[in-house]
């Protein structure tokens, strides 16, 4: 019987390591399936490697310690506590009695429990720091105060922090718990708290020795603490200076070097403390360190601060400050950003719009969050089908550069018929979303819906450009599970009639069910079903981490990755892009953006995605970024050159506008480069403000093809407008500058901004928005569609900057309050300088501004949009279109109200025709 208890127990722990080690294999599979091995091995033997030289070193220390009280702790049982306790049993016989060999293992346990315990939780921490300190790249670029490397601060002083605090705090434990024991022992007896006379502390010679080779370590690994702590100043915050101000230099510094001063001569004391009986050559540097520490590290900076700094900041810290915006700037790249003026007030002629008929033919009219809602109304073709968002891109279409709206149709396995939600549906069935839907920014129909050049399953377009050969979607932003493709049930393609299409997966990527795979992956997801299903088959594959998201964060953690993924139609494939980004929080003097923990940036990676397959490339498109150089160093082969960038996806290439919008808060205060002025905020900008559901809001950077000013070609462009700083009592919202990102070819990355006069002003997008609600027409007409029944939606109001001046677009929606109602784009309203109006299409629009002969805006496969007949001609009197609108509207309403009032009539006779039965 005991035999087979341990069989029983040896095949727990056999299926309990099996098990454990279950998630890890497949992870293996996977990472190898990706042709990524080296991402999986090198994080997982530096952390066992890193845990292991920290954890042994630890534990040496640890063991050696209580090795050396472990007969004080024998003796303290075996005869002190036990006669306090009087634990006596018959025969004299001691209840509690410790031997020396079980003392030996206690200890032996407890000391690799402790060392190897904090040594897993920094090897998980701190491997990367280990790796890069191994493969630092140099900045090239030094710190105003040390002149140190960034470099230094990047790679070296993490790792050595690390180390640091790996072996400081265990040991001061160690020494703290071991000095409590010699006292509650009574090998160390504390006669007076006057430590610095004679007597006052005695000690056994044992204890001393003991004690002293712990404090001199301590002492040792201290004064490295405070060496640290010396770089450490370049990250601190006072007053209004991010980074080393004139406390920190002046007063902090030298205390600092006070402080290491002293950790050497109490080193130094704990080495003559070993032969020396005298104890206060352990007790004096310790109490010293502790009470110069307060009075000069901690309370004379304070007092300097307070007294010295705050009556004449301004004055004592503008150096500081100076240091405080160059690295700040060259943090977020705003250093880089190539400034020029604007005028702003130029007037618009026809032949500037003749010159920019590229940007007139894509200002985008088509707002990407109604029109989210119309893909899913008019594409989504089946309630589980999904469009998750809307991406902006350009191509080439017939020969014109054209900006497009496309929104991938993905499988949402939870919009399923919950009684269609089996097993075989979930992980065998619905496996792929299908094409994608697509239009042009400014193309929409009579009916004020977007004019698709992609629709449908499977997906029509007019257009080769836009043509797919593979439209199946088995990785997106949607595709939360794993799913087993191939097998011998036929995989739902798209419905056709009474009838669906199906498909088996032809894809590269994928785990085989090899019989030991199988049995893997059947313990890493609890689950038998992979032997009883029989539709899985030797050339089933498992497609796992199907998410995008998920797929590239597990590949490569230590990336920060853009919340956006784009998709792109590249050679009738369908791709996704994913912007990465190498961050960190260790340049000095550089402000932390808002809530959230870095000071660096850099987009220094493209991450391109097969939605069919699953493949996944890192591209290094900023390979002179010293991070991702380093990162290069480390994991050798895994980032290709940006040469190797595919030429058919270089033309979809987007500045990020994650790191757009962080670049423009940041230089909001920022493009203050004079320390007095950037210290009185006598300059600060905020980003220009819009109305949305009648609240305002902060523009979002929108992509548009313009024509750069000093170019001659329309490029894909980012752009957002800036305004004045306001406060609540003084609202300033005219137009001061915007910032252009560009991103076309050997342009991509460049940033422009455009700084406006500043003797005159220049509407803002919120002015706009005010003009438009003051102006009596409009306002009049909006009012009466946003009644009961339906809703206006004022889309993104866009501000085109065109010869010299801007141009004002606003699309306005109309939609009814029913659930499952499509907003449809009515009107657009047209500013320029003075003039503002709201006609049917932006043609007629810059018709009643300009006049005739004013070029059209044209969309691919038309010619010049004319003026419609319903659209009031320039001569007509405005006022007259309005009141003849208003009467239509109005006859509206009564008719609407007349209908109401006889079904309610209608039920009123309904439910007293019942109650009288």
């Amino acid at each position: 019987m005991q035999r087979f208890y341990k069989i029983l127990v040896g095949l727990i722990l056999i299926a309990a390591l099996l098990k454990a080690s279950s998630g890890l294999y497949e992870d293996w599979l996977w990472f190898k399936d990706l042709g990524y091995t080296q991402l999986f091995w090198t994080p997982l033997l530096s952390k066992v490697l890193f845990q292991a030289v920290n954890g042994t070193i630890l534990f040496l220390f640890i063991a050696g310690t209580l090795f050396s009280i472990r007969h004080a702790i024998v003796t303290f049982v075996n005869e002190r506590l036990r006669l306090r306790l009087r634990l006596v049993q018959d025969m004299n016989k001691p209840v509690l009695s410790l031997s020396q060999r079980r003392v030996t293992i206690w200890l032996l346990i407890i000391s690799a429990v402790v060392s190897f315990g904090v040594s897993f939780i920094a090897g998980f921490t701190g491997w990367l720091d280990v790796l890069s300190f191994i493969h630092a790249t140099p900045f090239g670029q030094t710190d105003p105060i040390f002149g140190k490397d960034l470099a230094f601060y990047f790679f070296q002083l993490p790792f050595l922090r690390t180390l640091f605090n790996a072996f400081f705090g265990p040991l001061f434990l160690l020494t703290l718990f071991t000095a409590i024991f010699y006292i509650v022992t009574r090998v160390l007896k504390l006669h007076s708290l006057k430590f610095w006379r004679k007597g006052s502390v005695e000690i056994t010679a044992g204890a001393r020795r003991h004690l002293a080779l712990l404090i001199c370590i301590l002492f040792a690994l201290k004064a490295f603490g405070y060496y640290l702590n010396i770089f450490q100043l370049l990250y601190s915050v006072h007053g209004h200076v991010v980074g080393a101000g004139y406390v920190d230099l002046t007063a902090t510094l030298p205390a600092l070097k006070v402080l290491i001063v002293i950790s050497i001569i109490g080193f130094i004391s704990a080495i003559i403390a070993q032969s020396f009986k005298d104890p206060r050559l352990l007790t004096l540097p310790v109490a010293g360190i502790v009470v110069v520490g307060i009075l000069i590290y901690g309370i004379f900076p304070s007092l300097l601060q307070s007294f010295v700094v705050i009556p004449n900041e301004l004055t004592k810290e503008q150096p500081y400050i100076q240091n405080e915006i160059a690295m700040t700037r060259y943090g977020y790249g705003l250093d880089h950003i190539a400034e020029t003026n604007y005028p702003g007030n130029t007037p618009i002629t026809l032949g500037a719009l003749k010159a920019d008929q590229g940007t007139l033919n894509n200002i985008r009219l088509n707002d990407t969050r109604p029109l989210l809602q119309t893909f899913t109304q008019k594409q989504g073709i089946r309630l589980y089908y999904k469009f998750n968002d809307i991406d902006i891109d350009r191509y080439t279409i017939d020969g014109e550069y054209r900006q497009v709206m496309l929104g991938p149709r993905e499988i949402s396995t939870p919009d399923l018929d919950p009684k269609a939600q089996t097993f075989v549906n979930l992980h065998f069935v619905y496996t792929h979303g299908y094409g994608v839907a697509a239009s042009f920014a400014n193309a929409v129909s009579p009916e004020g819906l977007p004019s698709f050049a992609i629709s449908d399953i499977p997906p029509v377009t007019n257009f080769p450009e836009l043509k797919l050969k593979e439209p199946r979607i088995y990785y997106g932003e949607l595709t939360n599970d794993w799913v087993v493709a191939d097998t011998s049930v036929k995989e739902f393609d798209y419905p056709q009639g009474d009838s669906n299409a199906e498909t088996s997966y032809t894809g590269k990527t994928g785990i085989q069910f090899t019989p030991l795979n199988k049995f893997m992956l059947s313990l890493s997801h609890g689950t038998l079903r992979f032997y009883l299903a029989s539709e899985i088959t030797p050339n089933s594959k498992m497609l796992i981490y199907r998410n995008i998201k998920e797929r590239v964060q597990k590949l490569a953690p230590f990336l920060t990755y853009d919340s956006d993924p784009y998709m792109v139609i590249d050679n009738g494939r369908l791709k996704w892009i994913i912007d990465a980004y190498t961050t960190s929080d260790a340049l000095p003097y550089s402000n932390k953006y808002s809530d959230q923990e870095f000071n660096y940036i850099r987009n220094s990676v493209k991450v391109v995605i097969d939605a069919n397959d699953g493949t996944v490339d890192f591209y290094a498109v900023d390979p002179q970024d010293p991070i991702l150089k380093t990162y290069m160093s480390i994991f050798p082969g895994v980032f290709k050159d940006f040469s190797s960038f595919p030429p058919s996806l270089k033309s979809h290439l987007r500045y990020p506008e994650t790191l757009f919008t962080i670049q423009s808060n940041m230089l909001r205060t920022f493009h203050m480069t004079d320390p007095s002025v950037f210290y009185n905020k006598e300059d600060a900008w905020d980003i220009a403000k819009e109305l949305y559901q009648a609240k305002p809001q902060n523009v979002d950077p929108y992509y548009t093809i313009m024509t750069i000013p000093g170019e001659t070609k329309p490029e894909f462009v980012l752009i957002l407008p800036f305004t004045p700083a306001s406060s609540e009592s003084n609202s300033r919202n005219n137009m001061v500058a915007w910032m252009a990102a560009r991103m076309d070819g050997k342009h991509y990355g460049q940033l422009l901004l455009f700084k406006l006069p500043k003797n005159i002003e220049v509407d803002g997008p919120l002015q706009i928005e005010s003009r438009i609600d003051q102006d009596p027409d409009i306002s009049r007409q909006l009012s009466l569609w946003d009644q009961k029944g339906s809703s206006v939606i004022r889309g993104n109001l866009l501000a085109i900057p065109i010869g010299g001046n801007f141009l004002y677009v606003e699309p306005i929606y109309l939609q009814s309050d029913k659930g499952g109602s499509i907003p449809e784009m009515k009107r657009v309203v047209l500013a320029y300088e003075d003039k503002l109006v709201m006609t049917d299409n932006l043609g007629s629009a810059l018709t009643q501004v300009f006049g005739e002969g004013t070029p059209q805006p044209t969309t691919p496969g038309q010619s010049a949009v004319p003026p419609t007949q319903t659209t009031t001609p320039q001569s007509q009197n405005p006022s007259n279109q309005s009141q003849s609108i208003t009467s239509i509207l109005d006859q509206m309403n009564q008719m609407r109200d007349l209908l109401d009032n006889l079904e309610t009539q209608l039920k009123n006779l309904q439910s007293g025709s019942s109650t009288a039965q």
